[in-house]
């Protein structure tokens, strides 16, 4: 029976190789794909959606990135993204070049592990951030956002006006039992590490001098002080008998439970906790900022949510069993990671021969359509999750527009979709502690919309997405090296 099982597996991969091979031979050329012309740097924002009017969810350009040259995809075909992230995922790795960039950000962890090495990890942590754990920390998080509110109470008493400020940074790490606080004190080495992530190479990693590279490794040696500190400190309480909660302490403790074949390595554990420290808590940070922006360019929807809120809270204290009966808040939350995702390009290389289908056919240069698209190995993909999130055929004809009743009535519910971030619900290389994040925005959402309104101001009209990074951040026109702000007009709420 076990050879016979052997057989038709040998069968079936002959038979897929055979068909990717005859695929090959015959395809139509990558260079019949349309596309702009070649191009000095990718741009990230308003172009992907100009390029998917324009081409269509399959773009072909060529670029220098990330120290490369060649032929390039830009892809936001739902089916493409399904074999990409999904079904075929551990077969389109990370670029080289972002390998290096998160080997700076997390050492090796399960950010830059593939194969294998990342199936490994994923078990390890998992558990740590499941459903019942993120609820756990509602507590947490909403004492962090009342202590914001408390400070912007306290600044908007002597002045008319409070501009937004970095204070969002301080959010994640309250729930791992480390505390920069950056509320009070903006000087913390990890508090200044935000907006670092850049696109180097291995040399310029270990070596170079520019202002963000040192930042980086500044921000990578204090995290990593911190991370072995803390792994010490929980594993002495965990040996003690102490029941503590933190995400961190789960963490070790899931580590110090299983087997010795499946532990990670305690670089691999200090890695998970760098990415914690210094990447987790920023994607959620200009998450929030985001929605503050959309909220403050559209009044009726601010009192909407705010209207929401007060009925919740003057009813009982907020707690995560609130989430569900609070649906315009999610419906709000939902729509602010699909209109401006916290990291718009996921960066991708086929790592064999492979067939990418298509949910929409392309129309190449020399009139053909064409519903699949033969990948050879090495092929660079840049999948698009701000292109996605745009897709009209997904989301409506106002899908460019910022709209949560989608959410609650519009096509969005009836196909029962998710937006991505990070590919961060779906696939094999989702984001752990998304649940969290949506937790702990919703905290942050509850104390800060409940208590302050949010206006524009001259200088809120001109902020811009700003890409050539990792995680999209909002800057000011004219001001990008300034790094990421958002100055809203702040008032106590009536």
């Amino acid at each position: 029976m076990f050879s016979s099982f052997v057989i038709v597996r040998l069968t079936a991969l002959v038979l897929r190789f055979a068909y990717v091979l005859s695929k090959l031979l015959t395809r139509p050329s990558l260079f019949d794909i349309r596309g702009p012309k070649p191009l000095s740097f990718l741009p990230v924002g308003e172009a992907d959606f100009e390029w998917q009017n324009r081409y269509g969810n399959v773009v072909r350009f060529k670029t220098v990135f990330g120290g490369s040259f060649g032929e390039q995809l830009f892809v936001s075909d739902p089916k493409a993204f399904q074999r990409i992230f999904s079904t075929f995922a551990y077969g389109y790795p990370k670029q080289p070049n972002l390998r290096v960039l998160s080997k700076m950000v997390s050492g090796k962890g399960v950010v830059r592990a593939e194969g294998e090495d990342h199936q490994r990890q994923k078990k390890i942590l998992l558990p740590g951030f499941a459903v019942p754990k993120a609820r756990a920390f509602c507590n947490i998080f909403n004492k962090c956002a009342e202590a914001i509110g408390a400070k912007w109470v306290g600044i908007i008493g002597s002045s008319s006006d409070h501009e937004t400020g970095t204070e969002l940074a301080e959010c994640s790490p309250a729930a791992f039992d480390v505390r920069f606080d950056t509320i009070q004190n903006d000087k913390h080495p990890l508090a200044r590490a935000n907006n670092i992530f850049g696109d180097p190479s291995n040399w310029i990693a270990d070596h170079g001098s520019n202002p963000k590279i040192q930042r980086a490794r500044e921000a990578e040696s204090v995290a990593t002080d911190v991370a072995r500190k803390l792994v010490r400190e929980k594993a002495e309480s965990l040996l003690a008998g102490k029941d503590i909660r933190d995400i961190f302490s789960l963490l070790v403790r899931a580590n110090m439970d299983a087997d010795a074949k499946n532990r990670i390595t305690e670089e691999e554990s200090l890695a998970q906790m760098r990415t914690i420290l210094l990447a987790g808590h920023e994607t959620t940070s200009n998450s929030l900022s985001w929605i503050l922006l959309e909220l403050a360019r559209q009044d009726k929807i601010q009192a909407k949510l705010r209207a929401e809120i007060r009925e919740v809270e003057a009813a009982t204290q907020f707690t995560a069993s609130n989430l569900d009966a609070m649906p315009y808040t999610t419906a709000v939350i939902k729509e602010g990671l699909r209109y401006h995702p916290a990291i718009p390009h996921a960066h991708r290389i086929a790592g064999r021969d492979d067939i990418l289908p298509l949910s929409r056919p392309i129309v190449t240069e020399s009139g053909q359509s064409i519903t699949e698209i033969v990948v050879p190995k090495g092929m660079r993909i840049v999948a698009s999750i701000a292109a996605y999130n745009r897709n009209t055929e997904l989301w409506g004809e106002d899908a460019h527009e910022f709209n949560p009743d989608r959410w609650l009535e519009g096509v969005a519910n009836t196909k029962n979709l998710l937006p991505l971030v990070s590919i961060q619900t779906c696939g094999a290389r989702a984001c752990l502690g998304w649940r969290f994040a949506v937790i702990e925005i919703q905290a942050f959402l509850v104390e800060l919309v409940g208590k302050f309104e949010f206006r524009m101001t001259d200088r809120s009209e001109i902020v811009v997405r700003r890409g050539q990074s990792i995680v999209m951040f909002p800057t000011v026109e004219g001001e990008a090296e300034r790094g990421s702000q958002l100055p809203l007009a702040v008032s106590i709420a009536a």
